[in-house]
């Protein structure tokens, strides 16, 4: 038996039907956009508008507001982010500086306490001073040492008389002149 060779035609695949329906679809889709963007229609608004009233594909596309909510979140985000580093860098220079402060209070606590013991030593030294100063002065004739006593700043004069005993004091205090003498003593008493 013989077929018809008219009989033994392909059928159209599924392929080629969504080609012949597809492609002119979106060709007309195309061309209607374009024409409405022509005439001052804001396309993308009115499709997001018609899309947000379709109950399912409502909740994936977003409006307008929605997307400038979400941004501004975003950049309140970022900003969040970004004060929270700096506070930890604020914080983290404070622990430093406080720190740093502590080290210093503890040199000052140990300076102030060599300086202490520097002017215990010195007040040490200068009493020893001061006595042998005046051991040097008991020595000498009362009319030879009142001058050069005289001739001294007040302060190691007074710390000089001060080491003296009551009489080599008064036979000294007596060959100054008055001046000198009651100055000596109203600092003596002092």
């Amino acid at each position: 038996m013989k077929t018809n060779p008219k009989s033994e035609t392909k059928k159209p695949s599924i392929l080629q039907w969504l080609i012949v329906i597809v492609v002119p679809i979106i060709f007309a889709l195309i061309i209607t956009f374009i024409i409405l963007q022509f005439m001052g229609v804001d396309v993308v608004k009115s499709t997001k508008d018609v899309l947000n009233k379709i109950p399912f594909i409502s909740e994936t596309v977003m409006t307008d507001q929605e997307e400038l909510h979400t941004n501004e979140l975003k950049e309140k985000d970022e900003a969040l982010l970004s004060a929270n580093k700096e506070l930890e860098l604020v914080q983290a220079e404070l622990q430093a500086k406080e720190k740093e402060i502590q080290n210093l209070e503890g040199e000052m606590e140990q300076l102030s306490k060599q300086i202490e013991d520097q002017a215990i030593e010195e007040e040490q030294i200068d009493s020893t001073d001061y006595k042998e100063l005046a051991k040097s002065f008991d020595t000498m004739k009362p009319k030879s040492a009142a001058p050069i006593l005289q001739e001294l700043n007040d302060e190691l004069a007074i710390e000089i008389l001060k080491e003296l005993d009551a009489e080599t004091r008064g036979n000294l205090l007596a060959q100054m002149e008055a001046e000198v003498a009651a100055r000596y003593t109203s600092l003596l008493a002092n």
